[in-house]
């Protein structure tokens, strides 16, 4: 059957609010409710349901909140501390909540060796979407309804070109180019995986048992396009030169396998964000071609590659306001 009843904890978020918007475009009937802590000024539409997500939450609390709730989608900040979703998690289950889509999403492949070994934040992920999978085999074992889907997404591009996490630094005119820059790795804007999360949804409440069973208990890997450090350069190049702002750009070459190694050490000595999300930009265009990965799921979700050239546009008129 379809879903109808929908709540997303961190609605306002970075990536929450494009979810958010995607969710009320493909489920314009449905009841969608944004958990939100008491101290949120988030500016909602008006027939978005708002309810308290409490800052330590008991049990018996979260039980309350996801009672009669189709589908659980969190969206929260990237962190080490699994325990708030494992007990969300919890309580998704204990309530009958059908989907849970947990907050992977992120730059990295939280399945992937090399990374997992690199970064506690993405060991995190995992675990965290492991015990999510643990719930659902539970779940099929005692006749349950509880399932999942989780999404790796790459790069958030429409944010991390202008943040320098891709390596440019548009107003400067610099980039650091990984190995030459010819490596393709997958990347996706907020709006797209907005529209993959609503489709997720819909597939996991649709009709067709064939592909609903390649979304369901299944990580999925979802892509805007698979482009290279040069590829964006070089439409960079064209879109500020049409606008009169084209300059030529210094490039600095950079060796990532030296650098993941050396940011590793600093960030598990330090723990400097910085130092960290440095780490995340790279790693994030090392082997991250997701068409090679075996749930790429483009195809079952109904999304077509975006045009790289429309993106950047866009992001540098949204620079510029």
């Amino acid at each position: 059957m379809p879903h109808t009843k929908i709540v997303l904890v961190g609605a306002s978020g970075r990536l929450g609010q494009f979810i958010l918007s995607s969710l009320l475009s493909f489920f314009p009937n449905a009841t969608i409710t944004a958990l939100l802590r008491p101290s949120s000024k988030a500016s909602l539409p008006s027939f978005v349901h708002r309810a308290t997500l409490p800052d330590d939450p008991t049990p018996s609390n979260l039980l309350l909140l996801l009672r009669g709730q189709d589908v659980l989608i969190t969206s929260l900040p990237p962190s080490t501390d699994t325990s708030l979703q494992r007990a969300i998690a919890d309580a998704a289950y204990g309530s009958g909540v059908k989907l849970m889509i947990p907050a992977d999403f992120g730059s990295c492949d939280s399945a992937d060796p090399r990374t997992l070994e690199t970064m506690k934040l993405y060991r995190a992920k995992r675990d965290v979407r492991e015990y999510v999978a643990s719930l659902a085999t539970r779940a099929e074992k005692e006749g349950g309804v509880f399932g999942w889907t989780s999404m790796v997404c790459g790069h958030f591009f429409d944010y991390g070109l202008g943040t320098k996490l891709l390596g440019f630094d548009v107003e400067e005119r610099k980039v650091k180019m990984f190995d030459g820059g010819t490596a393709k790795w997958s990347t996706c804007t907020r709006e797209r995986i907005g529209e993959a999360v609503a489709r997720a949804v819909m597939v996991d409440g649709g009709e067709d048992e064939g592909r609903r069973g390649k979304v369901r208990n299944r990580l999925l890997y979802v892509q805007s396009f698979a482009v290279s450090q040069r590829e964006v350069l070089s439409t960079l190049e064209r879109v500020l030169g049409e606008g009169g702002k084209g300059e030529e750009w210094k490039i600095e070459e950079v060796d990532s396998g030296k650098l993941i190694s050396r940011l590793k050490e600093e960030v598990e000595r330090t723990g400097d964000s910085e130092k960290t999300e440095e780490l995340v930009g790279v790693l994030g265009m090392t082997d991250a071609d997701w068409r090679q990965r075996k749930g790429f799921a483009n195809g079952v979700l109904g999304l077509e590659d975006e045009d790289l050239e429309v993106v950047v546009k866009r992001v540098m008129k949204e620079m510029e306001a």
